[in-house]
């Protein structure tokens, strides 16, 4: 993980403990604990997430939310209008998996009236929302946060940048219990591979300690990272030290 002037030396030891409690994560109370402690790093009056699965154009064909804190009259009138299909948000996140600022995605896509003055209705005029695609299928994360105490900057897009893989997989986990049993088993050489990763070895140094290519390193890096439903190979370590195929020590 890399950190920059944006970043505390307290920044980093809170997001480092993030994604540790992250992998400990077991049901919707621990979910719930983990987004909360965001707090210490950025604030947010509203959060929400979600998990969903889509056809290959980005259509939610099955929609999972887990209310953090939203206000819940929302929520309700949300499913009651079936605001689901006109939110433009929600249709950028499944789509893109980008980090987007809601007033961005709404001049960028037509949004309904109606819906908008609903949103700030219930203090939702503006926020952030990111999420991730499982490298492998097509289910995907959410997360949203809004109010007045959002501070839209490069720190708080940083952060949520960092942080964003690991709440994914951990409401993956939640919402589909059965998904660590999914994980495909790893090859002798992926294993190898990846304790040299976790040793912070680069490609080209694993491929001189190993005697093979670069380019096979990076294969054996990229079919690690689709078995684990991973997106970066720090996640790819953490996932492999939580489901104990690769040692701390």
């Amino acid at each position: 993980m890399i950190f920059n002037k944006l970043l505390s030396k307290r920044d980093a030891i809170t997001l480092l403990e993030l994604i540790h409690t992250s992998l400990l994560c077991s049901n919707e109370e621990d979910f719930k604990g983990l987004v909360n402690k965001l707090h210490e790093v950025i604030s947010y009056d509203f959060a929400v997430s979600g998990a969903a699965r889509t056809d290959d154009c980005g259509n939610i064909l099955s929609y999972k939310i887990i209310n953090l804190n939203y206000p819940a009259d929302w929520l309700k009138l949300y499913a009651e209008k079936e605001f689901f299909k006109i939110d433009n948000v929600v249709k950028e996140n499944f789509t893109s998996f980008n980090l987007q600022r809601w007033k961005d995605t709404f001049r960028k896509r037509s949004t309904s009236k109606e819906f908008v003055f609903h949103a700030e209705d219930f203090g939702l005029r503006d926020g952030f929302t990111h999420g991730q695609k499982n490298p492998a299928g097509n289910t995907g994360s959410l997360l949203s946060i809004s109010g007045n105490s959002v501070e839209y900057n490069a720190r708080t897009e940083m952060i949520l940048e960092l942080i964003i893989p690991h709440l994914h997989h951990a409401i993956i986990r939640i919402i589909d219990q059965g998904s660590a049993g999914n994980i495909r088993s790893l090859s002798k050489r992926e294993i190898e591979v990846l304790n040299w990763l976790r040793q912070g070895k680069s490609s080209w140094d694993i491929s001189t300690i190993l005697h093979i290519s670069v380019r096979t390193i990076k294969f054996h890096t990229k079919n690690i990272m689709k078995k684990l439903g991973v997106v970066n190979r720090a996640h790819a370590v953490a996932v492999a030290i939580e489901q104990g195929l690769i040692d701390i020590g």
